[in-house]
Formats: C-alpha cells, structure tokens, sequence
C-alpha cells in the first residue's frame, strides 16, 4: 500500500509542471493570436487611412483641374498684335499694335476690368495714324481643363493722331475672343483677336466730317495670374 502511495505522490509531481507548461503553452497561442489580430486590424486601418489620403489628394487635384479661377483673383495681361485696318480701302496699311490689360474676377467665371492699348497705321501719304484706347469692360471665360475661353466687351474712350491733327476725347469700343492655355497657376499663353470701333464725330462740317474706323486686331498675348 505504501509503495502504490508513494508511485501516485511521484507521478503526481511530474504531472503538475506538465499541466502547468500545458496552460503556459495555450496562454501563450491565446496570446499570439491576440497579436497577430491586432496586426491585422491596425494594418487594415492603416490601409484604410491611405486610400483616404489618396482620395483627398486626388480630389484637391480634380477641384484645382475644375476651378482655376474664384472671387478675388486677378490677372495681368500683355499683348502685341498685328492691325488690320478694314474700312479704309487703300488709306491705311497693316500696322501693329500692343496692349495691357488688368481684370479681377467677381466668380469662377466673370471678371471685370480695362485695358490700355497704343497703335499705328502707315498712310499712303507717308505719314502715320496713331491711337490709344482706354477701355473698361466685362470678361466671360468658360473653361476646359486647362485651356481657358475669353470672351471681353469693353467700351470707353481714344486718342488720335493722324498728320499733325488730333482728336480727342474719341469714343472707342471693343469685342475681343481668344484661347490660352494654362501652363502653370500663375501663366497663361495664348492668341486672342478682336474688332475695335474708333469713331470720330463732328457736330459741324466745318473741319471735317464724321468718320468711323472698323480695325481687326490679331496676336498672342501672356497673362500673369495673382
């Protein structure tokens, strides 16, 4: 009896360190698959965290494509272009012409602005017809990407000169369309044309009589935007 006693207290002892390394070993898997779930949850939310980053960015990119233009910004433009004249028969010939141009934009789409321009035309006498318009007006741009549509109205007043007679104030307006393409945020390049309409009005005949000048403006200009 004794001895069977003394065979169960020995099994007995080598059996608790084997029950205890058996609940070590089952806590320890617990414990690994805890981490390993963990790993994969922060690695999902990380991945998740990513595409929001990449949406974002990608919708910054498409609101920057869709408006390039909003409410306060402005623009400054510079031009040189040919000058047609076309109802002078053969008084005139083809001159030239440069303008600068300041707008600021009320919306995504319309701005408001002036623009100075001083140009020539030879005569068949020798000498030369000169003018500078100022004119205030409105501006409609659609877009497309990054081309950008310009459509611009602008009336207001001229200076001219032709064999040493001057007149002044003259009324002058203008009708201008063109295409530029958006290199950067702040340049833009492109050509443009436009009718300009100088008359001249005199309340008597006494000097001369009243005349009107129809002229086509055709060049490239560049726009520096702010």
């Amino acid at each position: 009896m004794k001895r069977i006693l003394s065979l169960f207290g020995i099994l007995l002892l080598f059996s608790v360190p084997l029950f205890a390394q058996s609940e070590s070993d089952v806590s320890t898997s617990d414990s690994n698959e805890q981490t390993e779930q963990n790993q994969n949850e922060q690695s999902e939310e990380n991945k998740n965290t990513d595409e929001n980053q990449n949406n974002d960015e990608e919708n910054i990119v498409r609101n920057e494509d869709y408006a390039r233009n909003g409410h306060g910004d402005q623009f400054l433009k510079i031009g040189i272009m040919g000058n047609f004249p076309l109802n002078f028969g053969d008084q005139l010939t083809v001159g030239g012409s440069a303008q600068l141009g300041y707008y600021r934009f009320l919306n995504g789409w319309l701005a408001l602005g002036g623009e100075l321009m001083a140009g020539y035309n030879p005569t068949i006498g020798s000498n030369v017809f000169t003018f500078v318009p100022i004119t205030f007006g409105a501006m409609v741009q659609p877009c497309a990407g990054r081309f950008e549509f310009p459509v611009t109205l602008s009336v207001g007043f001229a200076f001219e000169t032709c064999a040493n007679k001057k007149y002044f104030p003259g009324f002058a307006a203008k009708a201008e369309s063109g295409v530029f393409f958006r290199i950067t945020e702040g340049w833009s390049v492109g050509l443009n044309a436009e009718f300009l309409y100088l008359p001249e009005w005199y309340t008597s005949t006494k000097n001369a009589d009243s005349d009107y000048g129809i002229f086509m403006e055709a060049g490239v200009s560049a726009r520096y935007h702010f």
